[in-house]
């Protein structure tokens, strides 16, 4: 997962917690107070979007805004980085880490993004041949990039493969021949899907969904559709989040709100079982408020069904941890059916 300071590898649980270790950037020519945003595997390789903003040396702006790279995404901290980010130029690269060498290090760049990108979700092509990066900066050049994964430090050969209309791309994944993306607007968030052509070209953009006044981040692809992190319930981004799943076909299927989900930032369905969960667990990474609500690991917090919400709770306990402001939240899919689905929802402390 990655967060404000870092990346970081979630070990075995201990005592009900679990270890995080982080996994440092070490490239050549990419800042070490950078924004760590989008990461995906392939095969032996982990991938890394870093993005900062050069602010320069104008003592006045720079006591206006601070450093925006180390900005917390709240409201305004989102405004901030806006603003920032359409006044200062802003750099991009890809980086990789070798997950055979040990200790873990971000070590090699892939390719460093041209123009003012300030990347944000990446996702892998099937074959593990190419990138597509989401470029969230408030510019002209807002879109999805395509990056080959051998491109050896060279950026020239990264270019803008889709501009999906009416949004800025935010979480990206790809699902056989189909990249599907999360966007922004100010009238609503989108999820959409671009076709991949035979020859690598991007086909035409689709609209699936649409969440009006909404913040959408991150999103996993799952055999009935889609699970959503809603940032925020308003696109000015002050409410807290929830988790959306909606169908292949656009329908919504049911909205997740609790107590306990704030922020909701990043999702991802576990492939296989681990120490720290279980094959088919939903994790959601939460920014959170500073010394917000956390929870021990296992312990069941609230069970939906789709179609007639019947919540129960029991007491969270809130471990030393969460005044750092992010929590990990594990959510197991008991029925294989989303239209009847339940979900219980626990957390893992780290």
């Amino acid at each position: 997962m990655t967060g404000r300071e870092g990346v970081y590898e979630l070990l075995g649980p201990s005592d009900d917690d679990c270890d995080k270790k982080r996994i440092p950037v070490r490239v050549k020519g990419v800042p070490k107070r950078c924004m760590k945003n989008g990461i995906a595997a392939h095969g032996d390789y982990l991938y890394l979007a870093c993005a900062h903003v050069m602010q320069g040396n104008n003592p006045l702006l720079n006591a206006l805004m601070d450093d925006v790279n180390e900005l917390q995404q709240t409201l305004t901290g989102l405004l901030r980085l806006s603003l920032a980010a359409m006044t200062y130029p802003v750099e991009s690269w890809i980086v990789r880490c070798d997950l055979r060498q040990m200790p873990l290090a971000f070590t090699e760049l892939v390719a460093g993004l041209p123009g003012n990108i300030l990347a944000n979700g990446i996702a892998i092509s099937t074959d593990g041949e190419s990138l597509y990066v989401a470029n969230s900066g408030p510019s002209i050049s807002t879109g999805i990039y395509r990056v080959p994964t051998d491109a050896a430090g060279d950026g020239s050969k990264a270019g803008l493969w889709c501009r999906p209309p009416g949004c800025k791309p935010n979480g990206l994944k790809v699902k056989d021949q189909t990249l599907y993306y999360t966007g922004n607007t100010t009238p609503a968030a989108v999820l959409g899907s671009v076709p991949i052509n035979d020859d690598g070209s991007a086909g035409e953009p689709r609209v699936i969904y649409t969440g009006p006044f909404h913040l959408f981040d991150d999103f996993e692809t799952v055999k009935e559709g889609f699970v959503i992190t809603q940032f925020s319930n308003d696109y000015m981004g002050v409410s807290t989040g929830s988790l959306r799943i909606v169908s292949m076909g656009g329908r919504e299927l049911a909205v997740l709100k609790r107590q306990e989900i704030d922020r909701p930032c990043a999702v991802a369905v576990a492939k296989t079982s681990g120490a720290l969960f279980a094959a088919g667990d939903v994790l959601i990474v939460d920014k959170g408020r500073r010394g917000g609500p956390a929870v021990q690991a296992g312990r069941p917090l609230a069970r939906l069904v789709a179609g007639g919400p019947k919540l129960t709770d029991r007491a969270p306990k809130t471990p030393p941890w969460c005044g750092g402001g992010y929590g990990i939240f594990s959510t197991s899919l008991i029925s294989s059916r989303l239209s009847g689905m339940r979900l219980t929802m626990a957390s893992v402390a780290c």
